[in-house]
């Protein structure tokens, strides 16, 4: 391969010689190869995947590759974006320190803005450098010639990629860069496109020559050579092979050590140390039970308690994120403690409004509770043209039911104070629960990271909230619950 036939030379040179980076061997390799030419002399890959372990450089290919195509190519928008926006920001931050400390760069710049979330540098030949939230709206409005999508693998829906990739779309010569170390089930992106990209590999006949896939993972089926026939030792022989660690790290020796990813071995799950050290895909990286502990749940299964005991009872109504199912929940209080329960679990919402207004002038509930800016709080005006007072509960609200729970299940010290009695959907949503932070050491429920469907726990969470606030005090002791 020559300079005739790859602008990868020419990237590895800047580096070298302008950018004072020397790139490891396997850089050097990706910037050629990624960087390959048609006869026509636009770029062969307009979709480079780029899967390698953690801590190998992927930073630095960001940095080398975008600081090239804005000093050399002069090219009009370069766009970054990151699941988390503090990782495509730290990638920029480097950037922008290495321009400025080069008299030659540094005296091409035009502006740099440092407000976060608005990240952006500008060089006086017009090429922009401009960060971008990987979200749905991110990236609209924007014609990018270079896209750089690192963390793919926290890519659960395609809505990011759809938003930023397309901004190519109008551009003769663009490409779109994507970089991540293995995930999940949930990373649907990243394993299409890693799917795709293997296919294209194995078939006779390329299925799509505008994508090229760079992958550096240890293989699946590495074998124990001890002789020992169980599983699990065999597993664990491949855990520990050495060239399985160099297939997936090919910064071994440079940056990355064998101590290193020994003592990673030594603590961290499996699941993590095969996508984070061995890029491997799992199957989950959310250990079941991991909020609340099969044990703890289990042991506040009881008889299901006729609903008159309960009296006054509050709903809440939660809807996944797919839509594909709604869930209504009850919460009572029985013998001093609250009593959740999932009332109804069904495909669609188009049964909820029925469902609830069958039963509100019976039951007569304390609350209808739901969380004014979750998937339900579509059903709001619904529900209140069906003459159904609605409690909207704000976000910090959600928080408080989270947390609320928690304390009724596991309290930090004293005994539960919570009854349920084990149904399915609900236990299965308890199993694979996620918190998602909100920040001063607040918590929700996670619909997004969950890998169930964690309607009825929200459901049945935001109803014991309801219930502790709007129903009589007498019944319960408010003091326990955190709201």
């Amino acid at each position: 391969m020559t300079p005739a036939t790859s602008r990868g030379f020419s990237a590895v040179a800047f580096a070298a010689e302008v950018l004072k980076i020397e790139p490891l061997p396997w850089q050097r390799w990706l910037l050629i190869h990624a960087l390959e030419l048609r006869p026509d002399k636009r770029f062969r890959f307009r979709t480079v995947v780029v899967l390698v372990a953690r801590q190998n450089g992927k930073t630095t290919i960001v940095e080398v590759k975008n600081l090239w195509k804005m000093f050399v190519l002069q090219l009009p928008l370069i766009i970054g974006t990151a699941q988390n926006l503090d990782i495509s920001e730290e990638s920029w931050d480097k950037a922008v320190e290495i321009v400025e400390s080069v008299p030659e760069l540094a005296a091409e710049v035009a502006h740099v803005d440092r407000t976060n979330g608005k990240k952006a540098l500008r060089l006086l030949n017009g090429s922009r450098w401009k960060i971008a939230a990987a979200s749905r709206k991110g990236g609209r409005g924007l014609s990018g010639d270079d896209v750089n999508l690192d963390e793919l693998r926290e890519h659960h829906t395609w809505e990011s990629w759809a938003a930023v990739t397309k901004t190519t779309m109008a551009k003769r010569n663009p490409q779109v860069w994507a970089f991540s170390n293995a995930g999940d089930d949930r990373s649907v992106v990243l394993n299409d496109l890693q799917a795709k990209g293997r296919a294209t590999v194995s078939a006779t006949t390329a299925t799509d020559l505008s994508l090229g896939i760079f992958e550096w993972s240890a293989p699946d089926d590495v074998q124990c050579t001890c002789g020992r026939p169980d599983e699990a030792h065999a597993l664990d022989c491949r855990l520990q092979d050495r060239a399985a660690w160099a297939a997936a790290n090919p910064s071994l020796g440079y940056t990355v050590t064998e101590e290193g990813l020994a003592a990673a071995l030594a603590t961290d799950p499996e699941a993590i140390f095969r996508t984070e050290c061995l890029c491997q895909r799992v199957e989950s990286l959310v250990p079941d039970w991991a909020v609340i502990g099969r044990d703890a749940w289990q042991s506040l299964a009881v008889t299901p308690v006729e609903h008159d005991r309960l009296m006054p009872i509050a709903f809440a109504v939660d809807v996944n994120p797919e839509r594909t199912h709604a869930s209504i929940g009850l919460a009572g209080c029985v013998d001093g403690q609250v009593y959740v329960e999932l009332a109804e679990h069904k495909a669609g919402t188009a049964w909820v409004v029925p469902w609830l207004t069958d039963r509100i002038e019976l039951w007569e509930p304390c609350a209808v509770a739901v969380a004014k800016n979750s998937p339900a709080g579509s059903l709001i005006p619904d529900l209140e043209a069906a003459g159904i007072e609605v409690v909207g509960l704000a976000t910090n609200e959600e928080a408080q039911a989270c947390g609320s729970f928690l304390d009724l299940v596991s309290p930090e010290d004293g005994e539960p104070s919570m009854q349920h009695p084990g149904q399915q959907p609900l236990d299965d949503a308890v199993k694979g629960a996620v918190k998602a932070p909100m920040g001063d050491g607040a918590h929700r429920w996670s619909r997004r990271s969950s890998q169930v469907d964690i309607s009825p726990l929200v459901a049945v969470s935001l109803a014991a909230l309801a219930r502790v606030k709007f129903g009589p005090a007498a019944d319960y002791d408010i003091s326990q619950s955190v709201y």
